[in-house]
């Protein structure tokens, strides 16, 4: 994996396609209705769904777009560091506000490390839904290191309570890898990639055997995975071993040979590095959205129209949270740290440029 080639950037005939052109042709082929999805089960087997979504003649929806929003640590007790945690429920607000603004929307996917977790008689997860409860699109969430390694054990929410609280949206008790199809054509499979008690990550075995079954299950199905930890790199040419043990997901390269494999999944979105980066290798392309509690605070919307995906970048509306952020980054550890030229190369690594996050991406 490490020897292919990674892309950065679309291709010209994608970057020639203006936002006009874009939206042009989603207004000719006309908006669908929202169907809702229907939960399947996890990979110890337990797996169930329509014999109606089976189908290879089920139509795909021509018009889908979703929020992808990763990393809000929403917490009462947790301390600004390069994380905003004292800020985290107002930026938390503001990304749904702004969702909730956006009349296309179809579903959003939650990307881990939703809640610090670090709050007892879960006050954190409690006020999480209660800003949730005025979303009225359906939604579903993987597990982040934080949601399966409460701190302290025992007062926090266990990755099992967590899992039932968030029944119905994906996850559930011992359903903790997921594969659903909010839309038709269209099919999410949610890896759990968390190891309890660490912050890294791996895909066990017998997950990895429930991916395959699951791809094998939908040939005719677009299929996006989502994943807290990354599935490649981010940091291109860079030694830093740190970043990798902590950031990469241990199998990465199992994991994508057998995913590059499968011309029916398109796209991998992660999170847990809180950076925005897209890459491209063979075709797939792996999505890395940035942190909604750490600079830039900021979420991503994917709009796909037939075969092509236009990523739209969008930061939190409060200027002073955003300058609070960005000077909290440029003096921490992880600046110190950074492999670059200068302390201040972060800034721009976290953000990501426009080919990361304002883009047009053609499907495989």
């Amino acid at each position: 994996m490490e020897d292919e080639k990674v892309q950065n950037t679309t291709t010209r005939l994608e970057s020639g396609l203006s936002r006009r052109d874009f939206v042009k042709r989603g207004l000719a082929i006309g908006q669908a209705v929202f169907i809702g999805g229907v939960l399947v089960g996890n990979f110890a087997g337990c797996t169930t769904t329509s014999k109606k979504e089976n189908g290879a003649n089920v139509r795909r929806k021509k018009n889908i777009k979703f929020a992808h929003i990763t990393d809000t640590h929403v917490t009462f007790s947790g301390k600004n560091g390069t994380a905003l945690k004292e800020e985290s429920f107002n930026i938390f607000r503001d990304v749904i506000g702004q969702v909730n603004n956006m009349p296309d929307i179809d579903f959003i996917l939650f990307g881990g490390d939703n809640i610090n977790n670090t709050d007892p008689e879960a006050k954190d997860f409690n006020e999480f839904m209660n800003i949730m409860s005025s979303v009225k699109v359906p939604y579903f969430a993987q597990f982040g290191n934080r949601e399966v390694s409460p701190i302290p054990p025992g007062i926090a929410l266990s990755k099992e309570q967590y899992a039932g609280k968030m029944k119905g949206h994906g996850l559930d008790v011992g359903n903790y890898s997921w594969s659903l199809s909010p839309v038709p054509g269209l099919r999410i499979l949610g890896l759990d990639t968390t190891i309890e008690g660490h912050d890294n990550g791996e895909i066990p075995k017998e997950e990895l055997k429930w991916i395959k079954k699951e791809i094998r299950k939908y040939p005719d199905d677009m299929i996006i995975t989502l994943s807290h930890h990354l599935l490649l790199p981010t940091w291109g040419n860079r030694d830093i071993p740190k970043w990798k043990k902590k950031y990469l997901l241990k199998n990465y390269q199992e994991v994508n040979a057998i995913l590059k494999g499968a011309p029916q999944v398109k796209a991998c979105l992660m999170g847990h590095h809180h950076v925005s980066k897209t890459q491209t290798v063979n075709g797939l392309h792996y999505i890395a959205s940035p942190a909604a509690v750490q600079y830039p605070h900021a979420f991503r919307t994917i709009t796909i129209i037939d075969n092509v995906a236009r990523l739209e970048f969008h930061q939190i509306r409060d200027q002073r949270i955003i300058e609070l952020g960005k000077q909290n980054l440029l003096t921490s550890k992880n600046a110190e740290e950074y492999a670059g030229d200068s302390a201040g190369d972060i800034l721009a690594y976290c953000h990501g440029g426009e080919l990361d996050n304002n883009v047009v991406l053609r499907f495989r």
